[in-house]
């Protein structure tokens, strides 16, 4: 059994608020649930000034510190959401994601390999998908735009992966599109996805949280049946939810023996 939650901070008008809020929301979490194994910020959880170089921080500055001092002080699991990073050895700045344990170790980073719009200009994509263990499980981390490609969700459970995070940053207009690939991700793969989206107001656009945990209906084999679980919408809040990942695996390894890996012949009439 895992659990997990995804914690949906109002982005503030300033960082020490940001941090502020996200400690309130981790309280609230420990307050209402006995443990929780690992929890996931979203892709953007601090605020935009309109000075592109002022919302970079260094390699392991201080949006890192924070969350590796909650990660130990709250001795939980987290995902740090997207931390856009100024690198040494990157021609242009990476968007990340650490991935911190209870004691507050930097256990590994995964970098945004499928930079949406504007970021083509800006950052540079990753070229390494990583595979984290908790537990007796393993996990990915795909930030945002990495689940609209099915072909990154299918390397990670090609590769291990038990169960897939996705820090989130979907405005308004995209909500409907993306609770599809959440869900035809998980169902594709046959896994729990995990996807913890932004809540705020940038520029005239909107980010509506609504953050959701994706798992599946035990005893449900085929067709097999989602279960979801949603943080609120418009509000600070969290998800949180208790899974099973016993049951996926069973699920997966039936529906991929059905695969047709061999290749197939295309004509063209």
């Amino acid at each position: 059994m895992l659990r997990v939650a995804c914690i949906q901070p109002e982005v503030l008008s300033n960082r020490a608020k940001c941090y502020l809020e996200i400690e309130r929301l981790i309280k609230d979490l420990m307050r209402d649930f006995d443990y929780c194994d690992i929890i996931c910020l979203p892709e953007r959880w601090v605020p935009f000034t309109n000075d592109f170089s002022e919302n970079l921080q260094e390699e392991r500055g201080k949006d890192y510190k924070f969350i590796k001092m909650l990660a130990k002080e709250y001795t939980i699991n987290i995902i740090s959401g997207g931390i856009w990073e100024k690198r040494k050895n990157s021609t242009k700045p990476r968007i990340t994601s650490y991935f911190f344990n209870h004691y507050g170790d930097e256990m590994g980073r995964q970098d945004k390999i499928h930079l949406y719009s504007y970021e083509q200009n800006n950052f540079e994509p990753a070229k390494e998908l990583r595979i984290f263990k908790l537990k007796d499980y393993f996990f990915s981390i795909l930030i945002c735009f990495d689940m609209a490609f099915f072909e990154t969700p299918r390397l990670a459970v090609d590769n291990g992966a038990d169960i897939l995070f996705s820090p989130t940053q979907i405005r308004e207009e995209g909500m409907e599109n993306w609770d599809i690939y959440l869900k035809a991700r998980a169902l594709e793969n046959r896994i729990p996805v995990v996807g913890c989206n932004t809540l705020a107001n940038f520029f005239k656009r909107k980010f509506i949280g609504q953050s959701k945990i994706i798992s599946f209906i035990e005893g449900y084999v085929s067709p097999s049946k989602l279960k979801l679980v949603e943080a609120p919408i418009e509000s600070s809040g969290f998800a949180y939810d208790e899974i099973n990942l016993k049951f996926p695996q069973k699920i997966r390894k039936l529906r991929f023996k059905e695969i047709i890996r061999e290749q197939l012949i295309v004509k063209k009439e």
